[in-house]
């Protein structure tokens, strides 16, 4: 079984990545392993 997550709880989890490590969200992102693409996206979040 895939764990997904839900749009705001990615976003949610990066932001607080972005805030303890002091990095910026292409930083967070990269270390993460996430697609920038994936964070913050307005667009994305209409699709659902």
């Amino acid at each position: 079984m895939e764990c997904t997550y839900a749009q705001i709880d990615l976003n949610s989890y990066v932001a607080k990545y972005v805030d303890e490590m002091g990095c910026s969200l292409e930083e967070a992102c990269r270390e993460l392993g996430i697609e920038l693409s994936k964070v913050f996206n307005s667009e994305e979040k209409n699709n659902y």
